[in-house]
């Protein structure tokens, strides 16, 4: 009896100490959402959640966070209601410290209809559930523009080809006016000399004949130049021209001249068609240090999301130059997500942010001009971000909504809700890698020729200034 005695009270004991392990796992257990109301606050976050404002207050929210809520709700037996974060807090802390704000002071508030990355601040300040979306970044860039072709047909040639043809040119000329001076040289003295002989030595008629020759001679230097340097740029354009002499020497330097000026004709002909046809398009951006080094193009900034953060607080590397450059713009650096629309639809700025969110933009913009004005850079160098559900700290309900939506992740319904959002329409056309393609041949357009007729306006007016300079010149030896 004893034994049996003893045997009853140690399975008290135990049963006892059972109960109570049992009851203190149930005060720190998780409480049941089931039957409970949520308040969560909602905020316009393109293209994940979609928030219109109405008259007197109301609003219209749709998006990928408000199914999740809803599925949540069904899975759950529980009813929510969605208010919106309060305008005064949004303009003096940003959308979404205006929101951690409400939902850590506010006892009525138990959610934020939003997931968010997790920072160390974030994390000190609410509970976090197990990640909702997980995506990497891209640049929402401007399309290059088209380079202006107005000097174009300087393209067949480097630079330095065409200095060289300069320095061949004048040098060609210079030889030619040489040989012609020399020969023109010797002939006035082979006539001066049979002068001397036959008239009677009248000194001053001798000199009076010597000025003359030499004027004539000097004269003759600067029409043979002009009229040469004429000639080899005749041949150059394929005009032609009838040579000035038949002697051997000045026949082999111009045809030295014409085979060279045949190579570097038809090389730049080969090549103009397509300078002149082909856009051009100005250097794209497609990295943070292209974006940085860009002096066109600025930089914009959200203060309020991990990525801007991460810029703004970086005390070296492209993000500290990113950083610095939004600095001297203070405008640059932004909370609201609808002023950052409207200055980035101006096409000054790039906007590094989520992959899905450059998507949904360049595709908008598509559907409301017509044509790709912006386009989505490849994936940056950049670690995935992985966003999560914020309550309130020490909520009870944080771990069974947590598992909950690691099932609703593994189930692919969340990226489903997200790419069949309305607000991302298709625009494959501006994202496709442009190759180039075998087209059509087309007239050639004014803008081609652009050059061409650049240099005749230019040739006219020094024409007609050379003409009124003459002019001057002329009246003024008159007085």
């Amino acid at each position: 009896m004893q034994v049996i005695a003893t045997y009853r009270t140690k399975h008290f004991i135990s049963t006892a100490i059972l109960a109570t392990l049992f009851f203190i796992a149930g005060e720190f257990s998780d409480a049941d959402p089931e039957g409970r109301h949520f308040n969560y606050l909602a905020f316009h976050n393109p293209p994940y959640d979609t928030l219109i404002r109405g008259p007197n207050g109301t609003f219209t929210t749709f998006g990928a966070s408000l199914e999740l809520v809803k599925w949540l709700s069904a899975k759950f037996k529980f009813t929510f209601n969605v208010s919106l974060v309060n305008q005064t807090l949004i303009e003096k802390y940003g959308t979404h410290e205006a929101s951690f704000y409400q939902l850590i002071n506010e006892k009525n508030v138990d959610g934020v209809l939003c997931s968010f990355y997790l920072t160390m601040d974030r994390v000190e300040r609410m509970d976090f559930t197990s990640h909702t979306w997980s995506e990497g970044f891209s640049l929402i860039v401007p399309r290059p523009a088209e380079e202006s072709r107005l000097f174009a047909f300087i393209g067949p040639f480097q630079p330095t080809v065409w200095m060289l043809i300069c320095i061949s040119l004048f040098v060609f000329v210079g030889m030619m006016t040489l040989f012609t001076w020399f020969y023109n040289r010797q002939r006035w003295n082979n006539l001066g000399s049979a002068t001397v002989e036959t008239e009677s030595p009248k000194n001053n008629q001798q000199n009076s004949d010597g000025h003359k020759r030499n004027d004539s001679i000097q004269k003759s230097v600067f029409d043979n130049f002009s009229s040469y340097m004429i000639y080899v740029i005749n041949i150059m354009t394929n005009q032609g021209c009838q040579e000035a002499f038949s002697r051997t020497s000045f026949r082999l330097l111009t045809g030295v001249w014409v085979l060279c000026a045949m190579v570097l004709v038809n090389s730049y002909t080969g090549i103009v068609t397509s300078s002149l046809t082909t856009p051009k398009m100005k250097p794209s951006i497609g990295s943070l240090e292209e974006l940085a080094a860009s002096k066109d193009i600025g930089v914009l900034l959200r203060h309020d999301t991990s990525i801007g953060e991460q810029i703004l607080k970086a005390t070296s590397g492209v993000y500290k130059v990113l950083g610095d450059q939004a600095r001297l713009h203070p405008d640059q650096i932004l909370g609201d997500p609808f002023t950052l629309a409207a200055k980035l639809e101006t096409g000054r700025y790039a906007y590094p942010f989520l992959r899905t969110f450059a998507i949904a933009f360049v595709g908008n913009q598509y559907k409301k001009d017509g044509k790709c004005r912006f386009k989505g850079s490849k994936p940056l160098p950049i670690s995935a971000g992985y966003y999560s559900w914020l309550y309130k700290k020490n909520s009870l309900y944080t771990k069974v909504h947590s598992r909950a939506l690691m099932d609703l992740w593994e189930s692919g319904l969340m990226r489903f809700w997200v790419n069949t959002q309305p607000t991302i329409p298709k625009a494959d056309q501006c994202f496709a890698d442009s190759k180039p393609r075998i087209s059509r041949l087309v007239p050639i357009q004014l803008s081609d020729l652009t050059s061409a007729f650049l240099i005749l306006g230019i040739g006219i007016g020094l024409a007609t200034l050379s003409f009124v300079s003459e002019l001057i010149f002329f009246r003024l030896n008159r007085l």
